[in-house]
C-alpha cells in the first residue's frame, strides 16, 4: 500500500509538473507570437508615419506651387493629425524599449521641426529656397531615424521569429511527452496495483490458512489468546479462550468482571493483581490460577502470560495466551509423590543395605574364626575329599568377606556427604600408589604420572576412584607382562569431544587411564560399569564386580561422566570428564 501511494503521488507530481511546463511552454509561445505581431505593427506603423510625412509635405508643396489653394491644405491637416495618432501608437507599441524609444523622440522632434519649416508663404525666394533646404536636411533625418528603428525592428523580429519557429516546432513533441509519460506512469501503477492485488489474494489465502492453523493449534496445544487494547481497556478472546472456561465461542462480553466468576474464590486476588499491574505498569507477568468450568464445575488450573505490543499504526496492544496446564500440573504433583516415596525407598534400601551388611558380618566372623580353629586343630584329621571341601568353605567365607566390603563402600559412597574442595590431582594419584604399592612391587608394574589439573571435588572418593581404576589395570594384567600404567589430564570443551555428545562450550577435566593388560572387546564396554558385573569367572580373577560400579558413582556425583575403550589382548582406556 506505501508503494502503491507513492506510486500516485510520484505520478501525480509529474503530472502536475508537466502540466505546468506544457502551459508555461504556451505562455511563452504567446508571449513570442504577441512579440512578433507587435514588431510587425511597429514597423507598418513607421512606414506609417514616413507616408504622413510625405502627404503633409505634398500637400504643403501643392499649397505653395498654386499659390494658395486651399484644397491643398486637407491632406496637410489630416496628415499632421495622423501623423500625431502614429506617435501615439508608436510611443506605447516601444515603451518596453529605451532604444527605440529615443528614436522615437529624435524623430518626433524632427517631425515638429520640419513642421514648422510648413508656411503659407514666403516673404523672397531666397527665404523659400533656405526653408526648403532645411526642410530637406530635416526630412532626411527622419529617414534615417525611421530607417534605424526599423532596421532595429527587423532584428527583433529575426530574433523572435527563431524563437517562436523554435517554441511552435517543440510544442507538440512536449505535449505528446507530456501524455506519453502520462500514460506510462499510469500503465505502471496499474501493473504495480495488479501485481499487489494478487499478492494480497495470495496474502488472504495465507492469512486465512494460519487463521485456521492457529485456531486448530490451540485446540491441540490446549491454550487460548486474547487482545487487550490500551486505547478502550476492550478484551477480545479467540474462540478456543472460550472453550477453556466451558464456554461456546463468544458466548459473553469478556471483561474482566466476567472472567471473575469463572475463578477460583481462592484465586480472584491473583487475577485481580494482575490486571491492575496491567493497567498501571503496562507489564503481565507469569501468573498461575485456577478456574471452575462452567459446562461441568470441573476445577482447571491455567498459565497465563502477556507481552506489550504496537502496531504498524502506532496502537499499543497487549497480547496473552493462557493455558490449561492442568495435565501438567497433575503429572508434576504424582512426580513430586513419586519422588518423595523413591527417596524413602532409597533411604530404607541404604538402610537395609547398612543394616544387612553389619549383620551380615557377625555370623561370617564366627563361621571364619570357627574356620580358622578347624585349620589349626583339626585339618590332619579330615579325608582328602573334607579337606577340599573345608578348603571351598574358606574360600567362599573370603569372598563373602570381600562382597560385604564392596557392598558398604558401595553404600558409603551413595550416602556419604558431599563436601567439594580444591584438590590436586597428582597428590590423589601419589596417595593411590601407596596404598596399591604392595600390589605394585609384586607385579613390577610402572606407574607413569603426568602433569595433572586441580580440580573442586570430594578428596576420599576421587582418591578411591583411583585405587580402583589402578586396582582393575593391575588385576587384569597379562601374564608374565610388568603392567605399564599411564594417568594423564587436560581441559577441554564439551564442544570438541564427541563422546559427550554436548554442543555446549562447558569445560572439563578430561582424566585418561591407560594400560597394557588384557583388555576387553568393546562390545561390552557398557556392562563394565553394572553392579557385579564381571566379564572374566570368578575363577580366573577374584572381585565381586563392585569396583568399577563404584567408580561409575564418584563420577556421577561430580557431574561427571566415564568410559571405558578396550581392544582385546592389548588393553584397556578409561576416560573420565569432570567439570573444571
Amino acid at each position: 500500500m506505501a508503494f502503491i501511494r507513492a506510486v500516485f503521488l510520484i505520478a501525480l507530481f509529474i503530472l502536475i509538473l508537466l502540466a505546468s511546463i506544457t502551459y508555461r511552454h504556451i505562455k511563452d509561445l504567446d508571449k513570442t507570437s504577441a512579440v512578433l505581431m507587435n514588431t510587425y505593427e511597429i514597423s507598418l506603423e513607421l512606414e506609417q508615419l514616413m507616408s504622413y510625412i510625405k502627404d503633409a509635405e505634398t500637400g504643403h508643396r501643392g499649397f505653395v506651387i498654386t499659390g494658395g489653394d486651399s484644397i491643398y491644405l486637407d491632406p496637410y491637416i489630416n496628415a499632421r493629425n495622423n501623423i500625431n495618432i502614429s506617435f501615439e501608437i508608436l510611443n506605447n507599441s516601444t515603451k518596453n524599449n529605451q532604444n527605440q524609444q529615443k528614436h522615437l523622440k529624435k524623430i518626433y522632434n524632427l517631425v515638429d521641426k520640419r513642421f514648422s519649416y510648413f508656411k503659407k508663404d514666403f516673404k523672397t525666394q531666397r527665404e523659400f529656397n533656405t526653408i526648403f533646404k532645411e526642410g530637406k536636411v530635416v526630412m532626411d533625418s527622419i529617414r534615417r531615424e525611421v530607417s534605424k528603428m526599423i532596421t532595429l525592428e527587423n532584428k527583433l523580429l529575426y530574433v523572435h521569429e527563431k524563437i517562436y519557429k523554435y517554441n511552435n516546432s517543440n510544442t507538440p513533441l512536449i505535449i505528446f511527452s507530456s501524455f506519453l509519460i502520462s500514460i506510462l506512469i499510469l500503465v505502471l501503477g496499474y501493473l504495480r496495483i495488479i501485481k499487489n492485488y494478487k499478492s494480497l489474494i495470495k496474502q488472504n489465502i495465507e492469512l486465512k490458512i494460519f487463521d485456521e492453523s492457529s485456531r486448530q493449534a490451540e485446540i491441540l496445544g490446549n491454550y487460548g489468546s486474547w487482545v487487550l487494547n490500551f486505547e478502550n481497556h476492550q478484551f477480545s478472546y479467540s474462540d478456543n479462550k472460550f472453550r477453556l472456561l466451558g464456554c461456546e465461542p463468544q458466548s459473553f462480553n469478556p471483561t474482566i468482571a466476567n472472567l471473575l466468576e469463572f475463578v477460583h474464590p481462592d484465586d480472584k486476588h491473583i487475577l485481580i493483581e494482575a490486571n491492575d499491574s496491567i493497567l498501571k505498569d503496562e507489564s503481565l507477568p507469569l501468573i498461575h490460577y485456577r478456574i471452575i468450568r462452567k459446562n461441568n464445575n470441573e476445577i482447571r488450573h491455567f498459565r497465563t502470560i502477556g507481552k506489550i505490543f504496537i502496531d504498524s499504526l502506532g496502537h499499543k496492544n497487549m497480547i496473552g495466551t493462557t493455558q490449561d496446564i492442568t495435565d501438567d500440573f497433575n503429572k508434576k504433583e504424582l512426580i513430586k509423590q513419586r519422588n518423595k516415596e523413591l527417596e524413602q525407598n532409597n533411604k530404607e534400601l541404604n538402610e537395609f543395605n547398612q543394616v544387612a551388611s553389619h549383620d551380615l558380618q557377625e555370623p561370617l566372623r564366627k563361621i571364619q574364626t570357627f574356620i580358622s580353629r578347624i585349620s589349626e586343630k583339626e585339618q590332619d584329621s579330615l579325608s582328602e575329599s573334607g579337606k577340599i571341601y573345608f578348603e571351598k568353605i574358606k574360600q567362599a567365607s573370603s569372598r563373602m568377606r570381600v562382597l560385604i566390603d564392596d557392598l558398604l563402600q558401595y553404600s558409603r559412597t551413595n550416602r556419604s556427604e558431599k563436601v567439594f574442595s580444591k584438590i590436586n590431582l597428582n597428590e590423589i594419584a601419589e596417595e593411590s600408589k601407596i596404598e596399591l604399592s604392595e600390589s605394585i612391587e609384586e607385579q613390577k608394574a610402572t606407574i607413569n604420572i603426568g602433569k595433572l589439573h586441580t580440580i573442586k571435588a570430594v578428596k576420599f572418593q576421587l582418591q578411591q576412584l583411583f585405587i580402583n581404576i589402578i586396582g582393575n589395570s593391575l588385576k587384569y594384567a597379562k601374564k608374565d607382562v610388568p603392567p605399564i600404567i599411564t594417568i594423564r589430564s587436560k581441559k577441554v570443551k564439551a564442544i570438541n569431544e564427541p563422546l559427550l555428545n554436548d554442543s555446549s562450550n562447558k569445560e572439563y577435566i578430561k582424566i585418561i587411564f591407560t594400560d597394557n593388560g588384557l583388555g576387553f572387546d568393546q562390545a561390552y564396554a557398557h556392562k563394565i560399569f553394572l553392579l557385579f558385573n564381571r566379564l572374566h569367572s570368578k575363577n580366573e580373577f577374584p572381585g565381586t564386580g563392585v569396583g568399577l560400579a563404584i567408580c561409575k558413582k564418584i563420577v556421577e556425583n561430580h557431574k561427571g561422566y566415564i568410559f571405558a575403550e578396550g581392544v582385546l589382548n592389548e588393553g584397556a582406556t578409561f576416560i573420565i570428564y569432570l567439570p573444571k
